[in-house]
């Protein structure tokens, strides 16, 4: 059958009706996790999980024929028989292996609900064909769920639903802040969400509570540096870089979001120039969750020119060449940088 889309998911896990095999991949960590357990829970008979229930790791080494053998084994008491196989590399299987799980695939058997989740292991079949074969198998004796990122509306409507069960209130802007203040990992999102119910107790949440309460993301810190570069205040940039460096945040991570935020300016820039809205790079660049960016892009966008953008292009990439050689400091190249960026303007 074609892939599985979430909400075709949600209805299984609400009739009970099983497809007998499962990949669960996409860019959500939470909810891959969130269904591949959920599936798991559902599927088996209370009670009966010590017999009926067994969960691989491919970290632990284990090899296709062990999850094999074990998906053969009938259920105890009737019921289904679930395994849970987590990170498992189904696109490097040898060629005998390959053979042996494409007919254990043709010949699912009838007690068995099979979930392959793979939580760290990236798949893009677009530009992977050992990966488009296997969902391909998938699609054809099981399922395969691609779950990514949320769009930006549907996380605000998400965390204003869990204020609501929490006993607070979350108005539309105030959850987009907290977007853009955490990020859009749902993990973090929901726990810091967390902790700001439990902060508040009851009412309405202000912005002042997540500035008060949430963690700052490194995107967040690195985007107030870059909003002082383009202002020209160095003076204000080098103190946050600073407060970056004291937190342990690493260099390369520093440099790498500094060069997103430039990255989003520049194709912000190049859309407005060209009379396009300031969404348009969406159209060609994954922003699902982040749309916010490329807004903020736009106003930042408004006070450099398309040569000065490049000029601050060059000397990013620049300096990420010197940070990947090691041959200087790196808090050295990072403060140079920075009073470098924060005088392309001083130039005119």
């Amino acid at each position: 059958m074609p892939e599985l889309h979430e909400s075709e998911l949600k209805q299984q896990l609400k009739s009970g009706e099983f497809s007998h095999a499962y990949l669960l991949y996409g860019t959500e960590g939470y909810l891959k996790q969130f269904y591949a357990e959920r599936i798991a829970k559902k599927c088996v008979t209370p009670g009966m999980e010590g017999f009926n229930y067994k969960k691989f790791d491919a970290g632990d080494g284990v090899g296709l024929s062990e999850i094999l053998e074990a998906a053969e084994t009938l259920p105890a008491f009737g019921g289904s028989m679930c395994i849970l196989v987590r990170d498992f590399p189904l696109d490097s299987l040898s060629e005998p292996d390959k053979k042996q799980f494409t007919a254990f695939m043709e010949d699912l058997p009838e007690s068995l609900v099979l979930i392959f989740w793979e939580d760290t292991l990236e798949i893009n079949p677009k530009k992977n064909a050992k990966w488009r074969s296997v969902l391909s198998l998938f699609n054809k004796y099981g399922v395969s769920v691609a779950l990514d990122r949320l769009d930006t509306a549907s996380l605000c409507k998400l965390l204003q639903s869990g204020a609501k069960k929490r006993g607070c209130e979350l108005t539309r802007s105030e959850a987009e802040f907290l977007l853009q203040t955490v990020g859009n990992d749902l993990n973090l999102l929901l726990g810091e969400l967390e902790k700001l119910c439990n902060y508040k107790q009851s009412g309405e949440i202000q912005k002042a509570d997540i500035e008060a309460v949430a963690t700052k993301s490194l995107e967040a810190n690195v985007f107030d540096l870059s909003k002082a570069l383009v202002a020209g205040n160095c003076a204000r940039a080098l103190m946050l870089l600073q407060k970056l460096l004291s937190e342990k945040e690493r260099p390369e991570m520093i440099l790498g979001t500094l060069i997103s935020a430039y990255v989003d300016m520049y194709r912000v820039k190049l859309a407005l120039v060209a009379g396009e809205k300031a969404e348009y790079p969406a159209q060609f660049f994954n922003y699902k969750g982040r749309e916010f960016r490329l807004l903020n892009a736009a106003r930042d966008a408004n006070t450099l020119s398309v040569e000065e953008l490049r000029r601050c292009l060059d000397l990013l990439g620049t300096a990420d060449r010197a940070l990947k050689s090691g041959s200087a400091d790196e808090k050295t190249v990072l403060e140079r940088l920075l009073v470098q960026l924060s005088g392309v303007r001083a130039r005119r």
